[in-house]
């Protein structure tokens, strides 16, 4: 089954005509021969297709097929890189996608996705490319994804929360998103050697009386009647600006450029690690990876004491397999074995010092362990390996802020929304910074948006954006938020305290004292809300209330100037 199709066009307001589009460039990438996920028979001849067809309306055209992970990365980047200067900016791959936590990944035809986890790792987000048209500016940029075809890793997954299809993607103002069908759907892969679709869109896409929208809606008619219904492209558009078209009369034809891109980022660095390697038999290496599966079964089933038996059986048919130390090591932090995992994880990189997902999880493990300062030069290498993992960035702002290091952190976790916009966990990190270097005003917006974001924790995140506010002047506003709180953690004296000063604050001095009672209540010896109830006292013109809390605080905390002064000043 194919997947919806989706195209996101990125249109800035533009008073030229759409005879002016000249200089047009289009990055094209079919994926059809996975090792590990099955074989697509369309996506390189619709690849194809859309090149030649973009070809001959005058695009400039980089092509390429089957596709690892690191070669659509590097075609990606040399897009972006390139497109800048191009007035038109169209980018197409047709292959296997997947949503997950709400991203779009396109999947490269090394993957061999045995958990839902290794999505953001081993596959390559879409937002890479809106994050390159939008940086470039050029006046029209259009995005086809032809990558949303039934997830052929799911059964092998214990949970998945991804389903088909993928998910609606957020791009920037001035867009047209079209998908071939509704999110979260997937759609007809076709009878011919192009999905159902791609046909229709390669059928009109070269009209030149048509613009983008009647473009659309031409495929969408066509579609829904050849489907009986079953598929029905959707849209949404925020387009302003000229009308653009594919095809007009004044485009010269243009060109596939060669493939030289990848073959000029093909360089490694040489990684000086000493490694220990034993002579093992084909028969071996297929005996141990044939273990090593069924060690993923048990781990998906969250049987992972089994899962550790069978990976250590397949590392001792073959020592070299830096997979089976890998996981193993996966299994025991899963369980929290985590002393146990670290001897594991400097094994699997030992053999292989390019698994960022080792370096990571090495990194967590140390977290977890509170070795901090081994968890960073962890989290670093793993994301010099693999700039693009949200998590990544997220955990290393962590180790930092845990470091004090709180300018840093906060790039590490603005990364990490960048490539996670709705990271609730992220804007709180972020948040937290803001706190301590006391810039209130930025914490406050960050915790905002993680209360927005994580629902769930919103009391906590409350909580803190109340001491924002109070420290921001603003009083109302922090009591609010403290009585929110309140609602959850009833009992916590120092929010109660911070209740009744906002009160306080507000001239609300007889409510004030009946927070400062609460507070003391769970506090018995808490001299600060003695005090200052007392002045709540005084304020109402309670004078011997006020010398009788007052004095109990004097008596708490003899040497505290400010206690004796107030009493001399007002209740002598």
């Amino acid at each position: 089954m194919k997947g919806f199709f989706l195209v996101a066009l990125i249109l800035i307001p533009s008073f030229l005509s759409a005879q002016a589009y000249q200089k047009r460039l289009a990055l094209v990438i079919g994926n059809s021969n996975y090792q590990n996920g099955g074989s697509l028979p369309n996506p390189v001849n619709d690849a194809t297709a859309i090149a030649a067809s973009l070809q001959s309306v005058g695009f400039e055209v980089m092509k390429y097929q089957n596709v690892t992970q690191k070669e659509m990365k590097m075609a990606i980047n040399a897009f972006g890189q390139k497109l800048n200067g191009y007035e038109v900016g169209v980018f197409y791959y047709a292959g296997h996608g997947i949503q997950n936590k709400g991203m779009n990944y396109m999947i490269p035809v090394e993957a061999d996705l045995q958990t839902e986890e290794q999505v953001e790792f081993d596959c390559v987000a879409a937002d890479r490319v809106l994050a390159y048209m939008d940086a470039a500016q050029v006046k029209v940029n259009v995005i086809i994804m032809d990558a949303c075809r039934n997830n052929p890793f799911e059964r092998s997954w214990h949970r998945s929360a991804s389903g088909n299809g993928l998910a609606m993607m957020n791009a920037p103002t001035g867009t047209l998103i079209a998908y071939a069908t509704a999110p979260g759907r997937v759609a007809s892969d076709g009878q011919g050697s192009n999905g159902l679709y791609t046909s229709a869109l390669l059928k009109y896409l070269n009209d030149p009386k048509l613009s983008i929208e009647q473009v659309f809606k031409k495929v969408r008619t066509e579609v829904t009647e050849k489907s009986a219904g079953a598929q029905v492209p959707w849209e949404t558009t925020s387009l302003t600006g000229d009308d653009f078209y594919f095809a007009t009369a004044n485009i010269s034809k243009g060109s596939i450029i060669k493939n030289e891109v990848l073959a000029s980022n093909t360089e490694t660095k040489n990684i000086a690690v000493k490694r220990t390697f034993t002579d093992v038999t084909e028969e071996s290496r297929k005996k141990a990876k044939a273990v090593l599966d069924e060690g993923h079964t048990a781990y998906n089933e969250d049987n992972h004491n089994k899962a550790i038996d069978l990976y250590t059986q397949s590392m001792q048919i073959n020592p070299n397999y830096d997979e089976a130390y890998y996981w193993r090591a996966s299994a025991l932090y899963t369980l929290k074995k985590y002393k146990e995992a670290i001897p594991d994880f400097d094994k699997a990189i030992e053999l292989n010092p390019i698994n960022e997902q080792a370096y990571y999880y090495r990194g967590l493990t140390n977290y977890f362990l509170e070795a901090y300062q081994e968890a960073l030069p962890d989290f670093d290498k793993a994301i010099e390996l693999n700039a693009d993992v949200a998590s990544m960035h997220y955990w290393r702002g962590q180790v930092k802020y845990i470091l004090k290091s709180f300018e840093s952190a906060i790039i590490d976790y603005s990364k990490s929304l960048e490539l996670n916009k709705n990271d609730g966990d992220a804007f709180n990190g972020r948040a937290n910074c803001y706190y301590m270097l006391q810039k209130y005003k930025e914490a406050k917006m960050d915790y905002t948006k993680a209360i927005e974001l994580v629902p769930n924790d919103a009391a906590s995140y409350k909580y803190w954006r109340g001491i924002c506010n109070y420290n921001l002047n603003l009083a109302q506003e922090a009591l609010n938020d403290f009585t929110s709180y309140l609602n959850k953690e009833p009992d916590d004296s120092y929010v109660l305290l911070m209740s009744a000063h906002s009160l306080y604050i507000l001239e609300d001095y007889q409510q004030a004292t009946t927070y400062y009672t609460k507070a003391i209540s769970i506090k018995s010896d808490y001299t600060e809300a003695y005090y200052w109830r007392g002045n709540a006292y005084f304020n109402l013109g309670r004078k011997s209330e006020a010398t009788r809390d007052v004095d109990k605080a004097i008596s708490l905390d003899p040497e505290n100037e400010t206690y004796k002064k107030f009493k001399r000043d007002n209740l002598n």
